[in-house]
């Protein structure tokens, strides 16, 4: 093996330089950077998001770096993840700031990432819909999973959209989540309104994605700013022998936006710059929420 792995500092100040006007942003490192040891890759992984910010977890066993793949889940019970299935998944967000996703292998059919901006997909909305659009700005309620931050609540209200202190468009949506959150007795029911909404935007944004749809090669690594931009997959086939494998780490990067109040049962935290997100729930990881990344 000739080739060696990016500079990880490099490739950190690229990354940030795509994220602060886009969103996100795919770096296409070449097949041969995926062609290392899986613990040479992890840890490589690991350095570029430490120099981002620092990694959180992504599960309640703490896990900092997940292997993206199918592994036989049945993707319409509410325990299963996304990422542990071959499943074609609508746009949603990830529960933390950002993604970083390393793809080194990919699938024998399928498996097309699709990337929208919850700026373009507002914009979009407010040409054809714009009373839809406000209303995206109210309450609506989402399940917490059974993997969650905090014990407590186990369901909340937030806004799909929001505007940030510059006034750009923010958000956080998950359908899935949505619809999952009325199997708790004490939670509001949704309105056949509230579903039309969701619908109109779930329609808004596939008018978007064919122009932001891409097949992930190996050596590509693909960045999303959680808050700023959703992504959808496409169902996959799996080869016998070489199944499709991403690294995915999670990050609280070193600078981020405030978040709105009703997304701290979400977030840990809705305090920029700050460790949050994940799925954290022990007391050393509750005793870091909210702590600058400075002095962690």
């Amino acid at each position: 093996m000739n080739s060696v792995l990016p500079n990880p500092q490099g490739t950190a100040d690229r990354i940030r330089e795509a994220i602060g006007r886009q969103g996100w942003v795919r770096l296409a490192l070449g097949a041969e950077a995926a062609d290392h040891p899986l613990d040479a890759l992890e840890q490589w992984l690991l350095q570029v998001s430490n120099l981002l910010g620092l990694p959180v977890p992504q599960s309640s066993a703490g896990t900092l770096l997940a292997h993206i793949r199918n592994e036989g889940g049945d993707y319409s019970r509410h325990t299963t993840r996304g990422h542990q299935t071959n499943s074609d998944l609508s746009f949603h967000s990830d529960r933390c700031d950002w993604n970083l996703l390393f793809y080194v292998r990919p699938a024998r059919n399928g498996g097309e990432v699709a990337v929208v901006s919850y700026g373009e997909a507002a914009a979009a909305l407010a040409t054809t819909n714009p009373t839809a659009l406000d209303a995206l700005f109210a309450p609506f309620p989402f399940d917490l999973r059974e993997e969650r931050i905090f014990a407590e609540p186990a369901w909340h209200c937030r806004p799909i959209l929001w505007r940030n202190a510059k006034g750009a468009v923010r958000g956080h949506y998950i359908r899935r989540f949505i619809f999952d959150s009325q199997r708790h007795s004490d939670c509001p029911r949704l309105g056949s309104r509230q579903t039309e909404l969701l619908d109109q935007f779930d329609a808004t944004i596939r008018s978007l994605a064919a122009s932001n749809r891409f097949l992930p090669c190996a050596g590509d690594l693909v960045v999303l700013d959680n808050y700023q931009v959703m992504h959808a997959r496409s169902a996959f086939t799996d080869e016998a022998d070489s199944p499709r494998l991403a690294l995915r780490t999670w990050v609280a990067p070193q600078t981020s936006d405030a978040l709105p109040p009703s997304l701290h049962p979400l977030a840990g935290s809705c305090l920029g710059s700050v460790f949050r997100g994940g799925l954290g729930c022990d007391a050393e990881y509750h005793a870091r929420l909210g702590q600058p990344i400075a002095q962690q």
